[in-house]
């Protein structure tokens, strides 16, 4: 079951749900607070990821990377150049 397939949710507005959240952290232990910390980052990668991916097929599409296999040849050859 993907995320289409769940039925939409009706949720307060954002202001509600930060300060809900912000009430519930108060009374967490510090283990769960932790473990939302955790949530927390794991969620941003994500996000951050689906960014770049986005991002990057786009960029193929528009033959963006046409050539990257000669550049990254050339590149090694510099790089090696400059080492000797």
């Amino acid at each position: 079951m993907s995320a289409e397939d769940l039925p939409k949710r009706v949720l307060p507005k954002p202001e509600v749900l930060r300060r809900n959240v912000v009430e519930q952290l108060s009374r967490l232990p510090d283990e769960g607070v932790a473990v939302l910390h955790d949530l927390a980052q794991e969620l941003e990668l994500r996000a951050a990821w689906a960014e770049f991916s986005e991002g990057m097929a786009q960029d193929w599409a528009a033959g963006k990377y046409e050539n990257l296999d000669e550049a990254l040849i050339k590149a090694r050859a510099a790089i090696r150049d400059s080492r000797e």
